[in-house]
Parts: structure tokens; sequence; C-alpha cells
């Protein structure tokens, strides 16, 4: 292998593991602060740290919400998916064009960043920029017919230009929910952000809503108002409506895990709450090391620049909301599947349960600080709707080459977004 494939083989697995990457980001600022060195040691250490305790939180999550996917799919008679070619061939058959792509849509970030007075935000959520690059590569692949020098460079621009608008379109409510932290949203979720925001904003300017996060319960019940309480408490319920409903799949996901059906489902909620207290735990400790250590890239490097950032760091801002969001996306998920498949819709339509849950929760954030209980509710539902929706547009249009992906992860952004890459394959014939 030629070094200059080594090289490149080097950064795409550095853009990969976003914990060494933020890690290396923190370095960067700290150095370029000109901090002691137990300084800038620590303050490194602690932003990978932070990450992967945040990513630590995600995977219990997620390990706990997957299930739910697959069972409700198996109560609901919905088909298998069926694909002709398969994310994980697509990424083996355009390694090397997704490689540069994110390079060079980095770049792109950086550069733009550097000399634009408007567009300051640098999109550091590294896993989200493989995944980036990923789509709509394949988007230009599969849809224009694209191969070789003009599919990289057409996908480079395509992705870093997302990757330039994306926080620049949030940051003017970002910095509202967030307090003026320091840090935008940089993620695929964005268009549910966007829409929930655009909608209740104007809902809450001229009446004011119950916060969420103010609910009041019965004190025998005030142990609710604990996050992690609720959402265990939540989780448990839902697991066994999903248990009554549909016994043979719980008891089957049980017998795979070497676990009595009963005590399965109990994991399965208690593992959710303690996912996200460890996430909670690991956003904290990233905001508090990774935000400081990025000025010395603002002031030094890139002036004025502002990192955009994953969406559970927008978490701690709206706790309850988010709790209830995520739950309200899936429900809203699960309905709209169900409106695809009573109407005969020839693909399979089943938005992936942990981005329901992911894209509702955060929705919900900025929805209650705009309208309270209301906003956050319609963040939740658009979640569902807009995922299951733009799921619905995407399948016939690139199904064929990663279906599969949309029944795992069918953000937002990724079910949206490549439909400007098809309108300009219509206009173009």
């Amino acid at each position: 292998m030629d070094p200059a494939t080594e090289i490149l083989n080097f950064i795409v697995a550095l853009f990969r593991e976003p914990s060494i990457f933020l890690g290396l980001i923190a370095l960067t600022g700290l150095v370029a602060l000109k901090e002691r060195i137990e300084k800038i040691i620590s303050g490194t250490l602690k932003t990978a740290l932070g990450l992967l305790i945040l990513l630590a939180g995600v995977s219990l999550m997620v390990s706990a919400l997957t299930p739910l996917g697959s069972i409700a799919a198996s109560a609901l008679k919905l088909p298998p998916v069926r694909v002709e070619i398969g994310t994980n061939n697509v990424i083996a058959e355009l390694g090397f064009e997704i490689g540069l792509v994110m390079v060079f849509a980095f770049l792109v970030n950086v550069i733009v960043a550097r000399i634009s007075k408007t567009f300051k935000y640098i999109f550091l959520t590294g896993h989200l920029i493989f995944w980036n690059a990923v789509i709509y590569t394949a988007a230009f692949r599969y849809i224009l017919g694209m191969t070789g020098w003009p599919l990289i460079i057409a996908s480079s621009l395509f992705t870093g230009l997302y990757q330039i608008i994306q926080p620049w379109y949030t940051h003017f409510f970002d910095l509202e929910v967030n307090q003026n932290a320091g840090f935008v949203l940089g993620h695929s979720s964005s268009l549910v952000v966007l829409t929930t925001s655009l909608i209740t904003k104007p809902l809450g300017k001229n009446r004011k809503f119950k916060s969420m996060e103010e609910l009041t319960f019965p004190e025998y019940l005030s142990w609710l108002r604990e996050p992690m309480l609720m959402i265990a408490a939540s989780y448990l319920i839902i697991y066994i409506i999903v248990g009554i409903v549909a016994w043979d799949s719980v008891v089957a996901a049980a017998n795979a895990a070497g676990k009595h059906p009963v005590i399965w489902l109990l994991l399965q909620a208690l593992n959710f709450a303690a996912g996200f207290a460890v996430l909670i735990m690991g956003v904290r400790m990233l905001i508090a090391e990774l935000i400081p250590a990025f000025q010395g890239i603002a002031q030094k490097i890139v002036p004025g620049a502002v990192p955009a950032l994953d969406c559970p760091l927008f978490f701690p801002y709206g706790q309850v909301s988010m709790s209830w969001g995520g739950l309200i996306g899936m429900l809203s998920m699960v309905i709209t599947s169900l409106i695809f498949a009573s109407v005969k819709y020839p693909w399979f339509i089943f938005a992936p349960t942990m981005s329901a849950w992911f894209h509702g929760a955060t929705a919900a954030v900025y929805g209650n600080k705009y309208a309270g209980v209301v906003g956050a509710i319609i963040g939740g539902v658009l979640a569902g709707v807009l995922m299951g929706i733009g799921q619905a547009i995407m399948w016939p249009i690139m199904g064929f080459a990663i279906g599969d992906f949309f029944s795992w992860a069918s953000d937002t952004d990724y079910v949206w977004f490549p439909l400007i890459v098809y309108l300009f394959s219509i206009f173009k014939r």
C-alpha cells in the first residue's frame, strides 16, 4: 500500500474515532492558548474521556431501545428490509471516495469558517462526519451515477456545504436553548429541530406556556421529577405493554440474551435509564473541558469559530422535556408506520427506534424552550412524522442501495437532503 493511501486510511480511522478526534481538537486549542503542560494533558484526556463516557451511555440506551423496534415490527407484521446492494457493500465499494470526501469536506468547513464573517461554525461530531460522507457520496453515486474524481469533488462540496450551513441555520435557536453556552448543534436531526423551532417560537411569542420542566406531581409521585427515575418507570411501562402485545417476540429476545422474559423486560428499562445517567455525566464533562479548550482555536487559528456538537449536549437544558419527547417521537414513529402500512405503501416504512427517540428528545428540548409542554409535544410528533415521510420518499430513490441504513438510522437530514441531489438529476435530464 502506498504512503498516500496509508495516510488517508489513518485520517479516516481518526474521524471514525470521535473521542480521539475531539481530544486532538482540545489539544490544538490548549496549545494555541499556551496553557501549562499539565493543563494540556488534563484537558485533552478529559475531553476524550468525556466523549467516551457519553458514547458509553448512548450505547447502553441503544442496546435497550433496539429490541423495541424489532419487536414492534414483528407485532405489526411489517415486511423484512430487502435491498439490492446494502450499506456495508456501499462503504466497501466507495471506501476510497468516502475517505477523501470526509477529509475534503472538513477542510472546506474549516476554510470557510476561517474566511467568512457569517459561517463561523465547525462541525465536530466525528462519527457523523463519516456518515455524512457515506450518505451524500452514495446519493451522488446512485442518483446521478457519478464515479471517480467528479464523484469525489461533487460529494465533498455538497457534504462540506451541509456541514457549514446546518449549524448556521440552527444556531439562531441553539444559543437560546443552551443559554449561549458557546456551542451549537452539529447533528443530522437538524431539520426536525429547525421545523420545531420555526413552529413553536412564534407560537410562544404572545402566549405563556407552562414549561415541561416545571410540571408538578403529587407527593407520592415526586420522585418522577428525577429524569433518570422517570425514564426507568416510563420505559418499564412501555416494555410491559410490548410484552403483552408481542409476548412470543419478547420470549425469543429474552432467550437469546439468556434471561427470563420478565427479568429481561425489567433490565431493558433499567439499562436505558442507566445509559441516560452515564450520557449526562459525559455531556457535562465534555462541555466543561472542550468548550474552554476550543477558545484557543477561536482566538488563534479560526477567529470567532464556534464548535457544532452532538445532540446529547442539549439534553441537560430540558431533561424532563427530553424524556417525554423521546417517548412521543417513538409513538409518532409507530403511528406514521401504521398509516403507510394501512395504505399498502410498497416499501418498508418503520423509522428506527433509536433515531426516533434521539430526534424526538432533541426536538422536544427546543419546543419546550419556546412553547412549553405544547412545544415539547410538537417536537416529538414532528420527529416521527418527518422521519417516516422522508424515509417513504427515499425508498424508491435510494432504498435499493442503502435501504438497510434507513431501517436503523433514518435521521431526518439523511432522508430529506438527498432530495436536493434527486431534484438536480430531474432538472439535468
